[in-house]
């Protein structure tokens, strides 16, 4: 969910409960004002009738069909004031009424209970209203500032999904830097120019980067082509013994070592690059190449070999990639494997799983990925295959999951 999308959730949340206890707030004031008004009436009308009592009046009428006025003789009582209901004869319905009673005692010594009553019908009625039209005031009120805060935090926040919308386009080798200007806002600007001068130095520091090690890598070619030549002169001595033909041989299998080191490191580095545009591959058609051009190891150790295709799988990468990922992953189950070991590939819709039987690992599962790590410091291998495997994985979008349990590696690799 996006910033102002979240923002403007919460403003409609805190204003909902802000109208409902502003319109009982507003209720309550107005309905006090209200009946603070009736009794105030009913306190002057009371006072007109004690005037008439005095004066010698005993009968008191009204026409009006909201007002009650009853002088009946009595004693002498404290003054009551309360809500109560009423029938409405002529509608048939109970109607509220306030009521005030109060008695009176004249100057010959004749005491009277004087019972006023006004009908609240129109006054709830006008508080109802009033109440109505506050809620919705606020109700307006609260929509309007959740609107104007709308508008204003897009407008203000404008520069911030500028500034996201040229980073999405940056790339660490791609031809410019995103145009990040200044803007009216200081905090924008000193974010702009804090990623300015960050993507400056990472751009260089890729470039510098990729350059050593494509110059690295090319440089040692050109060494490791010497040692070869040199190496095939010396085995084709007729001097030499079986002690220098040993050295010799441990010298090629260095030479091997370190070729197949300086061609991974390439490798790498155009991943790293994504010079590889993904496409659809034949995943099984990859697998079975790979398992002949391993079939000599995997009958020397005696592994047995299986493979199963439950769906074709809709893995997009480039085949050269494809080839590297399966080669890899295949070759580590074999070569890491126990001798008549068992190693399975099952390939399903969204990804593929291999298996294989194999001692227990002596480092973290994460540290297998990292470049040069071994799970057996005792290999022959570079410790550059299962880096490639998830330097491919990370620049194509795939997902790479490893588990062990009861004698059993697996290694599931899946679209995202």
């Amino acid at each position: 969910m996006k910033l102002l999308q979240r923002t403007s959730r919460y403003q409609f949340v805190l204003a909902i409960p802000l109208v409902i206890v502003g319109t009982a707030i507003g209720y309550g004031l107005v309905n006090m004002v209200v009946t603070s008004q009736v009794d105030e009436q009913m306190e002057h009308q009371t006072s007109r009738v004690v005037q008439q009592l005095r004066a010698g009046e005993r009968t008191f009428n009204t026409s009006a069909p909201d007002e009650l006025i009853a002088v009946v003789p009595g004693s002498n009582g404290p003054l009551v004031v309360k809500d109560t209901t009423l029938i409405d004869v002529e509608e048939n319905e109970v109607v509220p009424w306030r009521i005030m009673r109060s008695a009176v005692v004249l100057p010959d010594g004749t005491a009277y209970v004087i019972t006023l009553g006004r009908s609240l019908v129109e006054t709830e009625d006008l508080v109802l209203g009033i109440a109505l039209s506050m809620t919705l005031l606020l109700a307006l009120v609260a929509l309007g500032n959740l609107l104007l805060n709308r508008w204003l935090s897009r407008k203000l926040w404008q520069p911030f999904h500028n500034t996201l919308d040229e980073l999405q386009g940056f790339d660490a080798d791609g031809p410019r830097i995103p145009r990040l200007p200044d803007t009216d806002v200081d905090e924008f600007t000193t974010l702009n120019r804090a990623l300015k001068a960050m993507m400056t130095k990472l751009r260089a520091d890729f470039t510098a980067q990729k350059r050593f090690t494509e110059q690295a890598a090319h440089e040692l070619q050109t060494p490791l082509a010497v040692m070869q030549g040199k190496l095939d002169q010396l085995i084709q001595s007729p001097n030499m013994g079986e002690a220098e033909a040993g050295i010799i041989d441990g010298m090629f299998q260095a030479r091997e070592r370190m070729g197949r080191t300086v061609a991974n490191m390439l490798l790498l580095a155009r991943i790293g690059n994504q010079q590889f545009p993904p496409e659809h591959v034949d995943w099984l058609a990859i697998f079975n190449d790979q398992h002949h051009s391993l079939e000599d190891l995997i009958a020397q150790r005696g592994i047995r070999y299986s493979i199963r295709q439950d769906q074709p799988c809709g893995l997009r990468l480039h085949p050269l990639l494809a080839e590297v990922l399966v080669a890899n992953l295949l070759r580590n189950a074999v070569q890491h494997n126990i001798p008549a070991g068992t190693a399975t590939v099952v390939i399903g819709a969204d990804g593929f799983m291999i298996t294989n039987t194999g001692p227990g690992l002596s480092v973290a599962p994460a540290a297998l990925f990292e470049r040069f790590a071994k799970g057996d410091p005792a290999s022959p291998s570079t410790g550059l295959g299962l880096s490639m495997v998830k330097e491919i994985a990370d620049q194509n979008g795939l997902q790479l999951a490893y588990g062990y349990a009861a004698g059993i590696h697996t290694l599931v690799v899946r679209g995202e």
